[in-house]
């Protein structure tokens, strides 16, 4: 009898472990905040759709402030002492793949709505942004940092781990340090709130707004099989999300449906293997189910949150 209770206790523990180690880690990237940006006059304007916005210019910050680069470094450094499996991404890599992906956009006349900060964020493939603010004040002799961090999540932009604080004066003006002296007591609590909201995703799901429309000879009621093609699209986000939870938020009509937010699984089977899955892969599968349905349509990933369904 003991001898099955420590068999069935050891396979419940490689179980255990193995659950482990298939939940791939949150992937993190460390970039500023748009009020430092602001501040500091590395923005630029972008045209969404004729409401003009102001994104931060993270190129050209960091090709013009040469303390800012050590300071994202320094802020990654202390996230891996404090939590070694956290992925980090670099800023600099993901800027040079959405140039890359930009340049190759132009060549093929392809849809250029999206921002430079969308697809720095899509091609960086980050789960959650830690956006950096800090201000130096000099009283005499001695300098003194304040900062805030900022968890975001990367998909929706919301903020759900702020701390601030403001570090001892110093006689030293190097950002770094003082960052680092004013940080390091903080970066703990900080990071366990941001596994909390990473692990709470893990249960209820990552939120993907979805905007769909049809611009050839169907709209959202002709019938697609048994159903409309609008009940269709709303039966697969439901078998896709995590119990329907977002698809009552939605706006409609004869050519389109706007779905504020659908909240998919984090981890689903994706072609018979256990996978971390993002927008991207929702977005493909409605795209193959819609033509597995005799619907042509493709898709567009704005940043990492926000999927167009065109439907032919």
């Amino acid at each position: 009898m003991k001898r099955i209770f420590f068999v069935i206790f050891a396979l419940l523990l490689c179980c255990g472990s193995f659950a482990q180690k298939a939940m791939t880690p949150p992937h993190v990237m460390v970039v500023p905040d748009l009020i430092f940006c602001k501040a500091n006059g590395y923005i630029r304007q972008f045209n969404n759709n004729g409401i003009t916005e102001t994104i931060p210019d993270y190129e050209r910050a960091l090709s013009e402030d040469p303390s800012l680069h050590a300071v994202l470094t320094q802020i990654k450094q202390l996230i891996a002492e404090n939590n070694s499996d956290i992925v980090l991404i670099d800023l600099i890599e993901a800027i040079n793949n959405a140039k890359a992906d930009h340049a190759m956009s132009e060549a093929n006349f392809g849809d250029q709505s999206e921002s430079i900060e969308e697809s720095i964020i899509r091609n960086s493939e980050a789960d959650i942004l830690i956006k950096v603010q800090y201000d130096i004040a000099q009283h005499g002799p001695q300098y003194q940092i304040s900062y805030t961090l900022n968890g975001t999540d990367a998909y929706t932009n919301r903020n759900f781990a702020p701390v601030e604080g403001m570090g001892k004066p110093s006689t030293s003006a190097n950002p770094v340090v003082l960052l680092r002296e004013a940080v390091y007591d903080n970066m703990k609590p900080f990071l366990d709130l941001m596994l909390s909201y990473y692990n709470n995703m893990i249960t209820k799901g990552r939120m993907v707004a979805f905007d769909i429309k049809t611009t050839g000879g169907v709209n959202m009621n002709t019938k697609v099989g048994q159903y409309s093609l609008r009940e269709q699209i709303e039966d697969f986000l439901y078998d896709n999300s995590v119990d329907g939870n977002g698809l009552e938020r939605v706006k409609g009509g004869n050519t389109f449906l706007q779905y504020q937010g659908v909240y998919i699984p984090l981890v689903t089977t994706i072609r018979g293997r256990q996978r971390k899955q993002g927008a991207k892969d929702v977005a493909q599968k409605l795209v193959n189910f819609l033509e597995e349905n005799g619907v042509n349509a493709d898709f567009k990933i704005r940043g990492l949150g926000k999927v167009n369904i065109y439907i032919r």
